[in-house]
C-alpha cells in the first residue's frame, strides 16, 4: 500500500504514518486549548466553570473530539463506528448551532473565539479529517448502534443532572415540563435522527472514498 494512506486491515481504522497523525494532533490540541480557555475565562472557580460546561452536548462532543484525535495522533487505532459516531455528533453540533442558535447567541471577546472553535472549527476539521484520511465503510448498518450512543448517553446524563440540580440544558430533555412519555419519545427520535444522519454521512464518505482510493484500498 502507498505510504500515508489509511489502510483497513481489520475492523479498526489503521493509522496514517505522518500527515494524518499530525493533523489529528493539531485538532486535538486546538479542541483542548479552546476547552481550557473556556474554563479559565468563566466567572466562577475552575471546577464550577468546568461543571457548568459539561452540562451541554456541544462540550461533550468537543471533549470526545479532543480525546479521539489525541488517541489517533499517538499512533493508536479507532474503530470505524467510533469515528462515525464522533463526526455525526459534531455535525449535529454545527447544524443546530448555525441553523437554530447563532442568531440569538452573541458572545464577545475571547468567548467569541472559543465559541467558534466549539461549534465550527473543531466539528468542520474533524469531519474533513475523517473524509480525507479514513477508508470507506462497506457496511453501514453495524455502525448505527454506536452512532446512537452519544444522544442516548446524553439523555441519561441530562435526566440525572436535572434530578440533582433542576437544570435542563435543552427543552427536549426537560422532564418536568415534558413528562416521561414525551421525554422518552424525544430521546428515541433524537437517536434515530443521529442514526439517519450518520448513515447519510457514511454513504457520502463511501462515495468519496470509492472515487479517490485505488480499488485495492476500497474495502
Amino acid at each position: 500500500m502507498r505510504q500515508g494512506r489509511i489502510v483497513m486491515t481489520t475492523r479498526k481504522t489503521a493509522l496514517p504514518e505522518s500527515r494524518a497523525q499530525l493533523l489529528a494532533g493539531i485538532i486535538a490540541a486546538s479542541a483542548f486549548a479552546a476547552l481550557a480557555v473556556q474554563v479559565v475565562i468563566g466567572s466562577g472557580s475552575l471546577l464550577e466553570n468546568a461543571g457548568g460546561l459539561v452540562r451541554f452536548f456541544t462540550i461533550w462532543s468537543n471533549i470526545a473530539a479532543c480525546a479521539i484525535m489525541a488517541w489517533i495522533a499517538s499512533g493508536r487505532s479507532v474503530s470505524r463506528a467510533v469515528m462515525a459516531a464522533l463526526v455525526t455528533a459534531l455535525t449535529v453540533v454545527g447544524l443546530v448551532y448555525w441553523g437554530l442558535l447563532s442568531g440569538e447567541h452573541h458572545p464577545v471577546g475571547i468567548d467569541r473565539i472559543t465559541n467558534q472553535f466549539h461549534h465550527t472549527i473543531i466539528p468542520l476539521a474533524s469531519v474533513l479529517w475523517w473524509l480525507r484520511y479514513t477508508p470507506p465503510s462497506p457496511e453501514i448498518m453495524p455502525l448505527l448502534p454506536v452512532i446512537m450512543v452519544p444522544p442516548l448517553s446524553y439523555g441519561a446524563f441530562a435526566f440525572v443532572l436535572g434530578e440533582l440540580t433542576g437544570f435542563y440544558a435543552y427543552f427536549f430533555v426537560d422532564l418536568p415540563s415534558l413528562g416521561w412519555p414525551m421525554f422518552l419519545l424525544n430521546n428515541a427520535v433524537l437517536a434515530l435522527f443521529f442514526a439517519a444522519l450518520g448513515a447519510g454521512l457514511v454513504a457520502i464518505k463511501n462515495r468519496i472514498g470509492a472515487r479517490s482510493l485505488p480499488q485495492s484500498q476500497t474495502l
